[in-house]
């Protein structure tokens, strides 16, 4: 059994199985709320000044009378913390320090919890599937030419390299995103990234000219969650190979929709 995630917890108000209230929460919070693979709902903080400062805002967030202002968070002595939110020291709120529950894996596309199932779906599973495992870090279970186990990375660029030809393609290309480049005056500017097709070999001799073209296998669930707990699994239909930059913008957050309907609906490798 992996060691439990202990985060903060905040007391939320209402009933979290509505939807309608959890989606104040989350509009309110960000992902440090969320739905767990129990079907629970809460908020969870790496830090308890964080969760102290979310806690203060729970009753005009959930539609009941807001909290007064000005108290500040005071510790239990076993690891909690306390806020008070009315004129009488009794009525206060908890930062609950607990462990908190692996966020589900499934996402929500179109309003329906979706699970990941992208292109290397039909390949056979490691021997080791958990959240949290990388795929540098797995047996394949499949042995290489030369008689020797595979990692699982090496695996599956292997079978996306023979599916093209000896070339290795994005598994997203075309997918567009927000991304900082230097302009002709040096100068650090936004502008649009747009993975390209074919990606660079990293286990060609020549090193690439941008080493953010180089493919990866990306966890299309995050193997950390925004808590840095463990999420998403080594598991095959987790895999998509794409570029090393397009990996570094989709690390530890919350899987674009977009990506989910691209991976889902691509075309499985065979082994």
């Amino acid at each position: 059994m992996p060691d439990p995630c202990v985060r903060y917890r905040i007391q939320l108000v209402g009933d979290r199985m509505n939807a309608a209230l959890r989606a104040k929460y989350v509009a309110a919070f960000g992902d440090a709320c969320y739905v767990s693979e129990a079907n629970t709902f809460d908020c969870w903080y790496k830090t308890w000044e964080k969760a102290c400062e979310d806690a203060a805002l729970i009753g005009e967030v959930s539609g009941n009378a807001p909290y007064d202002r000005g108290y500040k968070c005071q510790p239990d002595g076993v690891g909690n913390y306390w806020l008070q939110i009315g004129s009488d020291v009794a009525n206060r709120t908890w930062i609950f320090f607990d462990n908190a529950p692996r966020q589900t894996p499934l996402v929500e596309v179109d309003g329906v919890p979706v699970e990941v199932s992208g292109p290397y779906r039909d390949l056979p599973e490691p021997p080791t599937v958990g959240p949290g495992h990388k795929f540098n870090n797995c047996d394949s279970g499949v042995l290489g030419a030369d008689g020797k186990p595979l990692l699982q990375h090496r695996y599956i660029l292997q079978v996306n390299r023979k599916a093209h030809g000896g070339e290795i393609h994005s598994d997203l290309a075309g997918f567009k995103w927000t991304c900082t480049v230097y302009n002709a005056n040096c100068e650090e500017v936004s502008a649009e990234c747009e993975e390209p097709l074919v990606l660079h070999d990293p286990a060609a001799d020549q090193a690439p000219f941008d080493p953010g073209a180089s493919a990866e296998v990306n966890h299309v669930v995050p193997r950390k969650d925004q808590r840095s707990c463990d999420w998403g699994t080594n598991s095959n239909k987790n895999a998509a190979v794409i570029s090393q930059k397009l990996n570094r913008y989709l690390s530890n957050t919350n899987p674009p929709v977009e990506e989910v309907k691209r991976v889902n609906a691509a075309k499985s490798y065979t082994p």
